[in-house]
């Protein structure tokens, strides 16, 4: 992947941070949905419950793409 090409690179890697919240806001297609299911799957090695993250969508589309 060329870095140089994503220039919210930096905030990309924060909001995989677990120890924060974050709220995804770009544009369709713009990779929000890729960046949830990495933060989720980042959770899930975190805690001892996978009922313990909530995660939120607002499209069928990404809900689908999460299961």
């Amino acid at each position: 992947m060329n870095t140089a090409a994503i220039p919210d690179l930096a905030a990309r890697r924060r909001a995989l941070d677990p120890a924060r919240s974050f709220i995804a806001q770009a544009p369709a297609g713009s990779g929000k949905t890729e960046l949830l299911i990495q933060r989720y799957l980042r959770l899930l090695a975190c805690v001892e419950h996978p009922e313990e993250i909530v995660a939120i969508t607002f499209t069928r589309k990404a809900a689908g793409e999460m299961r």
